[in-house]
């Protein structure tokens, strides 16, 4: 997996450039990768890896966006999580370009007050991850990491935060989970210094949990500090932000950031608003994989980003005509 010194957040745009997030071309998209073969052997665990800086983007880039996969959970909401991963990952297996890496932004796991269950379902959730030879990187979610501070998340997948540069792009994965939902003075100054070496020209991108504007606070689905982490990047004139925590398809743009939330491979929930109670409904029989999905970026050499949304029920479909 990757995860060069895990969390920092930022994703950029080239100026007149449109962004492109659509779900009509899936098919079409999933079309492309239908003929590839299947697993890889080996991965590769970014942790310790740091790329070096570059002033702008040197060739087109490629990842993919996984989120809430919540190893270890058991439960009516999905009766197998770890066959829907799966069903993502052998996805993900066939693409073509193949992507530069996979980010997870967080709930890799299902909360647990054991700590020793819980460093098991990290140990789960590389072993899947690891079985495609492209690298990983994550960030934490709040059941990664609330339960003690992130301390078994640091000692499983690596830090809580990080940045890392890949063909002229800038990339920052940030916590806004481990100590409640905020960023934290300590991690902003950590920002602040980092963002003094970077280049408010080049496309920028921030991974994070939760959404760096305020959906909807009854759920939690927020940042108590976004303000202050997005002043940080106000010189930057290409920013994107990509955060899980939502389970749904969710986009927001401001005067020069777009934040886009993501599909889970777990559950979906319902729109925000729609509920007074936040719950989860039971799988479906007919659709089980109802909402379930990943998201593919692709970055080009203009800075232009273009997004295909890739439902799992979409996958399983084309796989069996493809094998029929």
């Amino acid at each position: 997996m990757a995860n060069p010194e895990q969390p920092s957040l930022t994703s950029g745009v080239s100026p007149g450039k449109h962004l492109q997030d659509s779900l009509t071309s899936r098919r079409q998209f999933l079309r492309q990768f239908l003929g590839a073969s299947f697993m890889a052997a080996g991965g590769i665990w970014m942790r310790d890896k740091v790329f070096a800086s570059s002033t702008g983007p040197s060739q087109p880039l490629r990842f993919v966006q996984l989120s809430d996969t919540h190893i270890g959970y058991q439960g009516d909401a999905n009766r197998d999580v770890l066959g829907s991963l799966a069903i993502a990952l052998g996805a993900i297996a066939l693409l073509d370009p193949k992507p530069d890496f996979i980010v997870v932004t967080g709930d890799l796991t299902q909360g647990t007050s054991q700590e020793s269950e819980r460093l098991k379902r990290f140990q789960t959730f590389r072993h899947h991850l690891l079985s495609l030879h492209i690298p990983v990187y994550t960030v934490a979610g709040e059941h990664d990491a609330l339960m003690d501070q992130g301390k078994s998340y640091e000692k499983a997948m690596g830090p809580l935060y990080y940045d890392f540069r890949l063909h002229g792009v800038q990339f920052y994965a940030l916590d806004n989970v481990s100590r409640g939902f905020f960023v934290g003075e300590k991690q902003r100054q950590w920002l602040k210094q980092r963002l003094k070496q970077a280049n408010p020209m080049a496309p920028t991108v921030i991974f994070c949990h939760a959404p760096l504007y305020d959906v909807f606070s009854p759920w939690n689905w927020y940042t108590y500090d976004a303000h202050e982490v997005l002043k940080l990047f106000a010189p930057f004139h290409h920013l994107s932000v990509f955060f899980g925590h939502v389970h749904q398809l969710l986009s927001h743009q401001g005067s020069f950031i777009t934040q886009y939330g993501a599909m889970p491979t777990s559950w979906p929930l319902p729109e925000p608003g729609f509920l007074t109670v936040l719950e989860r409904w039971p799988q479906s029989t007919s659709d089980p994989y109802m909402g379930l999905g990943f998201r593919v970026v692709d970055i080009k050499n203009a800075g232009l980003v273009q997004i295909q949304n890739v439902l799992l029920q979409d996958a399983v479909n084309l796989r069996r005509r493809s094998s029929s």
